[in-house]
């Protein structure tokens, strides 16, 4: 079974890798978040264990990742957090266990093989996996022939369980290389010959009278069907697995023989040695922190490295036997959390803490006392309710921290300003109804666009009639919610603003060698709406225009070097930028001026003085236009992606991406095995139904930065940006698989799957233009299909991978 590893304390992880390797389980460690997304998007496993606190993310917002996307992989979390809302949160997220630091690691063992059991099977626990007398204790992760045990590698013992687990599944050599090996291993496909010939040795050494593998030439391996004697033949066919169901759970001291425990100790001495001799310099860290904060000079990265590592001592240390630093540290990291107001003054307390923290490995060290402060709520998006509904209000509060929000609560126009002054909230939800509000609501709506930044609202009513929805929305309200409304309705709505002001603004680039008209330009843009990129030097120009993508361009007309003018006109003479909306800032407004912005490509010209509300306005409704039109243009109606014509735009930009920044580029082209029979049996609808499912897969499989492109008819192409030709193809594999579980059902009843074949080529080795490269993988793909369809060629080694 293959499990990956998410955790960035390094004691804590190789202390676990040891364990479970002990157990045979492949393990794959990532140390953020973004690493752990590319893992679990590129190989299949049985379970992941994933840290909460990580340096890039947090281990919630991944596991919500996984269950919006569709993954229904088993996930245990892991964490210093003890509080309820924390317990919910992950349990909310889709977790399906979740374990507290510091832990017992032969119980954590024994709850993640319980979890693993639990999974392989939905109806029972698999206790034995059996064939012919030859049986796999799942419990013990032996495997015994007329009851004496078998000597087997690890990799020998995971190819037999895969086959024992899916007794009618066929293996292809590469599909067992995803599920056998490690990520960080790179066997060839031989190699798996290799193992299956040593095992089948063993076995026929052992007195096992018939080989169990089957090998289908061209296809793969598969678990033979178990031999039937004549006399024990039931009436109705068995399964060709025996399962041995158990009532219950054992203890994790029966789960562990004697052995496996002193081994299990023997590995946390070691590790306890190593974090006693890495502690002076992690108290080092700490005591930076400690400098910076008495000399007024502590800045936000710095305290959140001191955090992290405190976060990270509270599992490590509590873990391997030392309980008292564990304490410490949690003292620790709850003064370096961001919303705690921390002070010169606290320097004393800390400093104690610290010198205590370093003195916790030793025989004899003191008890610390409890902190002498009050720590605030966690640092989560804050909405603030100006509504007089109390029981609405409390219904908001108590299916707040489900969403991950924190609540407060006001009751009249004053209190509110002096919160949103103090507290800065995320989001504003208000009632017409408030206080102070109504007979004067557009008042209190005008004092609330005022604030800077500004802070997304939404209005809620009971009325909901057109002049309040036309008064809110000349007022730039987010959204307009008409009462009676659940909590929980409210609340999505509020996470949809909240998800839409952090990932799905616009990008405008402003460009001008003035910096403080710049800083003017930006603070008027930047906006819920609006991401505003400013750049001074203009030589930089091309470089951040292809790394940011803007939406729309604003140039300042006089710039030394180079001229607004010209970087408008080399903005035109690229294709993947014609359609890119520009406009024009300038003094200048003669009637010839103007003419020359519009022949050389302007869609637009604002005169200086700029004009707050006036610029605003002109640049977002230009923007909205832009987005509308290029949404016709640049995606394909029926699948959803890249259309041909904006595919190839995308594909060539990379090129020169993977050029510049000497990143590997892999394109792949796939093409649906016997779609004019669909079209021909079932119609043209339940062709283009089959071509929409399609699409909809890519988006959902590959990476937001991968360019997902309808090349013509039953033809898609897909580049992989920084992916190598070998991970390419084991991600498109991935995709194959996912593909050929699809099921469409015709409106006679009828049903049918579908399958494609691919071609893989990597840029440069196959060629340096789209052209040369097309035809590389369309030669990969025809012997692709004349190999009998339904796998993956890659050009270079011309490896086949089928399932």
């Amino acid at each position: 079974m293959k499990i990956l590893l998410v955790e960035d304390d390094l004691h804590s992880a190789e202390i676990l890798l040891h364990l479970l390797a002990e157990s045979r389980y492949t393990i794959d460690s990532a140390l953020s978040a973004q690493s752990a997304w590319h893992y679990i998007t590129t190989y299949a496993y049985d379970l992941i264990i994933l840290d909460i606190m990580l340096p890039d993310s947090n281990g919630i917002n991944l596991c919500t990742k996984l269950r919006q996307l569709g993954y229904t992989i088993p996930v245990l979390l892991l964490t210093a957090k003890d509080s309820a809302s924390d317990r919910v949160m992950g349990l909310e997220a889709g977790a399906d266990d979740y374990v507290v630091k510091p832990y017992n690691f032969q119980e954590l063992v024994a709850r993640i093989r319980a979890l693993l059991r639990r999974y392989s099977d939905r109806d029972t626990l698999i206790q034995e996996l059996e064939w012919e007398k030859l049986r796999l204790d799942i419990r013990t992760n032996t495997v015994t022939y007329e009851q004496q045990p078998l000597r087997l590698t690890q990799k020998e013992h995971g190819l037999l369980e895969v086959f024992f687990r899916h007794p009618q599944q066929i293996f292809s050599r590469s599909a067992l290389i995803d599920r056998v090996w490690s990520a960080g291993e790179f066997p060839s496909e031989e190699a798996v010959t290799t193992h299956i010939k040593t095992l089948r040795q063993k076995l026929k050494a052992a007195g096992l009278p018939i080989d169990p593998i089957e090998t289908l030439y061209g296809l793969g391996y598969q678990l033979k069907p178990k031999p039937v004697q004549v006399e024990d033949m039931p009436i109705v066919q068995s399964v060709d697995i025996t399962v041995q169901p158990v009532a219950s759970i054992p203890l994790p001291e029966d789960d562990l023989a004697q052995s496996n425990i002193a081994r299990v100790q023997e590995i946390i001495a070691t590790m306890a040695k190593k974090l006693v001799a890495s502690l002076p310099a992690k108290v080092a860290i700490l005591r930076q922190v400690l400098s910076a904060l008495e000399e007024g000079k502590l800045d936000a990265d710095l305290r959140n490295e001191g955090y992290m590592e405190a976060h990270r001592l509270i599992g490590s240390m509590g873990s391997l036997g030392f309980p008292i630093g564990s304490t410490i540290a949690r003292q620790i990291e709850e003064m370096l959390k961001s919303d705690f107001s921390l002070l010169p003054s606290n320097a004393e307390l800390l400093l104690k803490l610290i010198n205590d923290l370093e003195a916790s490995t030793n025989p004899i060290c003191p008890v610390p006392e409890a902190p002498k402060f009050q720590f605030q709520h966690s640092h989560l998006p804050l909405l603030l309710i100006m509504d007089g509904d109390a029981n609405c209000n409390q219904e908001i509060e108590t299916a707040s921290e489900t969403f991950g929000i924190r609540v407060q609560m006001v009751e009249d126009l004053a209190t509110a300003k002096e919160m949103i002054a103090n507290e800065s909230p995320d989001v504003i939800l208000l009632d017409m109804l408030f206080p102070d509000s109504t007979d004067n609501r557009v008042t209190v709506l005008d004092e609330l666009a005022q604030w800077e930044p500004k802070i997304p609202t939404l209005i809620m009513t009971a009325t909901g009639g057109l002049d309040d929805r036309v008064m809110a929305a000349r007022k730039g309200i987010c959204s307009f919610i008409e009462k009676p409304t659940s909590a929980e309705e409210i609340l999505d709505t509020v996470s949809q603003i909240l998800y839409r002001w952090r990932n799905n603004r616009y990008k405008v680039m402003i460009v001008d060698d003035d910096p403080m008209i710049l800083e003017v330009l930006r603070s008027m843009l930047e906006s819920p709406e609006i991401e505003a990129i400013a750049l001074q030097n203009p030589h930089d120009f091309w470089q951040v225009l292809e790394v940011t993508s803007p939406d729309l361009l604003i140039l300042d007309l006089v710039m030394p070097d180079y001229s607004g003018l010209d970087l408008c006109q080399a903005v035109r003479t690229a294709s993947m930028w014609h359609d890119l909306p520009i406009v024009f800032l300038s003094a200048h407004g003669d009637r010839e001026t103007i003419r020359q912005l519009f022949i050389a490509g302007a869609d637009d010209y604002l005169s200086k003085p700029i004009v707050e509300i006036d610029l605003y306005t002109r640049i977002l409704s230009r923007l909205e236009r832009s987005r509308l039109l290029r949404q016709k243009a640049d995606f394909d109606g029926l699948t959803g992606v890249y259309t041909h014509r904006r595919g190839i735009e995308v594909l060539t930009q990379l090129l020169r991406l993977a050029t510049r920044n000497h990143q590997t580029l892999c394109l792949a082209i796939l093409d649906l095995d016997l779609f004019k029979l669909v079209n021909d049996r079932y119609g043209h609808g339940m062709g283009d139904m089959v071509l929409k499912q399609f699409g909809h897969l890519l988006l959902q499989n590959f990476r937001s930065e991968d360019v997902t492109m309808r090349w013509g008819g039953e033809e898609f192409v897909v580049g992989l940006y920084g992916a190598d030709l070998q991970q390419s193809v084991k991600r498109l594999n991935i995709f194959l698989e996912a593909w050929r579980k699809e099921i469409f059902i015709t409106m006679q009843g009828e049903s049918f799957g579908s399958t494609f074949s691919a071609g893989v080529v990597e840029y440069p080795q196959s060629g340096a233009t789209i052209e040369i490269l097309y035809r590389s993988m369309d030669a990969a793909l025809y012997e692709a299909k004349a190999s009998g369809r339904n796998r993956i060629v890659a050009v270079g080694d011309r490896s086949q991978l089928q399932h």
